[in-house]
């Protein structure tokens, strides 16, 4: 609920700060005191547009600010506390800025946070019973329809998340004929290449041999006849007349071991020398076997340059190495399988869709259903109200339509329905005033004094259901008076009993039941004329009344006047 308003250099307002009742807010005074300016200022703070004429002549700008308190019908991502602070500030200049307890927001944010808090009725445009996407929640929390909306949104999604799969399944398949075309020649392309990770480095090591085998070989041979002699024929480098090195070592270890008969100290370097003729003649030995499996074959070289030529080819399309080049033909085998199943898939979702189309048109009609009866409750209760509030002629309906839609895919009875997160149906407030005229929506009213009265009507219904905390009626008593502005005034109170109200009136049948009486009045000071308001004591309250009742406040109008309000 609002608790305090503060209003600066707006219109004939200079400085201007009330605090309100959570209960029933009564404004009063002459006409053209400036009631409405003050409720003009709470519609600002709201996010209602407006221009630089609403700031007061001779002043930079203006300013309103509220403090709101028990903002529990808040989305707890708006407001952290129980608290709220809304303010506007409006510059000569045309410049807005508006701010939710001290941060800076845009006239679309705060227009959002003042619908869910303030409701306003009568020439001001901020009614949320006027915004017709309202009216199916209103009728569903009136109804207790919770259990079966919540059935429908569930159903609803799974069927759009279907319905999305399929879609990108047949997307993939249209624009991938080319794509499998290609996948198919790659798969097969590696496929018949048979890679294996790592054979590049060894046919890179074996291509380096053969390159060399004649300098392998010649190499491996002339080591051999340094060692044993000329005896591998034309390789060898030394002349047939001299003696190999082994030769000249054996007979060197034959004269050491006779010596170390002589001279045992000799033992251990006839021992080194054996053991390095042994060594050498095992060397000699692997080398001749080493010359003897070098292998000229061309055939072979020919072979493992076309193998790394074609990996070399591969590298180019598929990865800087075999085992990139592997991973790459199992991702494109697995893209390939996919696409040859999203035929049998795209069948499988098909089934799945029209099952869930079933049950959600089951869904939709039970809903559906059970609003047609509900709206025909609320319609009667309504009606009852406004014939209470002077408006016996009046026709109201809650109209629940379904919405037909040749692409919608519920089909019902040959007709195609479109379906929503919430149903099938689309449900407006529809009335007519008088005898005679049509229904219409509530938004074609052309009476201020009417609206005001069929949203009280409403409101005394829904207010259960409607959680916005604080409602406001302007021109509610426009063309009644007597008996009907009492049951008027009676409705306020207890309305405000779940919800602060704020009316401003012109009858003192309505005035009687405030919680706090503001008096607006409209003064000139020294070369001004300036808008005040303020709350009335109780003795100011009876002199109100009998203003309000007979113009002059004699011993019979104030006597009228305690009548009422002891009443």
């Amino acid at each position: 609920m609002i608790e305090e308003i503060s209003i600066r250099n707006i219109a004939l307002i200079d400085e201007l700060e009330l605090e309100l009742s959570p209960g029933l807010n009564i404004f009063t005074g002459e006409t053209g005191a400036g009631k409405s300016v003050i409720l003009k200022s709470i519609g600002l703070v709201l996010g209602e547009r407006t221009s630089v004429d609403i700031v007061r002549a001779g002043a930079d700008s203006a300013s309103v600010e509220i403090s709101i308190s028990s903002t529990g019908q808040i989305n707890k991502d708006i407001a952290e506390s129980d608290s709220l602070i809304l303010s506007r500030h409006i510059s000569m200049n045309g410049r807005s800025r508006c701010r939710v307890n001290g941060e800076l927001v845009n006239l679309k944010e705060l227009e959002e946070i003042g619908t869910l808090l303030v409701d306003i009725h009568g020439q001001h445009q901020h009614q949320s019973l006027f915004k017709i996407e309202t009216h199916l929640e209103l009728l569903d929390d009136f109804g207790e329809t919770s259990t079966e909306r919540e059935s429908v949104s569930e159903k609803y999604k799974h069927l759009l998340e279907l319905q999305r799969e399929m879609d990108t399944l047949l997307h993939t398949l249209k624009t991938s004929e080319r794509e499998k075309e290609l996948l198919e020649f790659e798969v097969k392309e590696l496929s018949t290449a048979n890679l294996i990770d790592g054979e590049e480095e060894e046919l890179t090591a074996e291509l380096s041999i053969l390159n060399s085998a004649e300098q392998l070989f010649e190499s491996a041979n002339q080591i051999y006849n340094q060692l044993e002699g000329d005896i591998r024929g034309e390789f060898s480098t030394a002349s047939t007349s001299s003696v190999s090195t082994l030769q000249n070592l054996r007979e060197a270890t034959r004269i050491l071991s006779k010596l170390t008969e002589i001279d045992p100290s000799l033992t251990d370097l006839s021992d080194r020398l054996e053991s390095s003729l042994y060594e050498l003649e095992d060397i000699g030995q692997q080398i001749s076997n080493y010359a003897d499996s070098v292998e000229f074959n061309p055939m072979r070289l020919s072979e493992i340059t076309e193998r790394l030529d074609l990996i070399s080819k591969f590298k180019r399309r598929y990865g800087n190495t075999i085992k990139e080049m592997l991973t790459y033909q199992e991702d494109a085998q697995k893209k390939l399988e996919d696409l040859e199943l999203g035929s049998d898939k795209i069948d499988e979702i098909k089934e799945q869709i029209q099952d869930e189309q079933d049950q959600l048109k089951q869904l939709c009609m039970a809903l559906s259903d059970k609003r047609t009866k509900v709206s025909k409750r609320l319609s009667l209760l309504v009606q009852n109200e406004l014939q209470e509030l002077g408006m016996e002629k009046a026709d109201f309906l809650t109209a629940v339509e379904q919405l037909q839609d040749e692409n919608g895919f519920l089909q019902i009875d040959g007709n195609s329905y479109a379906v929503r997160e919430n149903g099938m149906d689309k449900v407006e407030f529809l009335i007519a005033p008088n005898v005679g005229s049509d229904l219409r929506p509530l938004t074609k009213i052309a009476s201020g004094g009417e609206i005001s009265r069929v949203m009280l009507a409403l409101k005394t219904v829904l207010i259960q259901v409607d959680n916005i905390p604080t409602v406001l009626f302007d021109e509610i008593d426009s063309g009644i008076g007597g008996k009907i502005a009492n049951i008027v005034g009676k409705k306020l109170k207890k309305l405000s009993q779940n919800a602060q109200v704020i009316c401003i009136t012109h009858l003192p049948q309505i005035a009687r039941f405030a919680d706090r009486h503001f008096l607006v009045e409209k003064k000139v000071v020294g070369e001004q004329t300036l808008i005040s308001a303020k709350p009335l004591t109780d003795p100011e309250r009876v002199n109100e009344i009998a203003r309000m009742h007979g113009g002059e406040e004699t011993e019979v109008g104030l006597a009228h006047a305690r009548e009422l309000l002891s009443g």
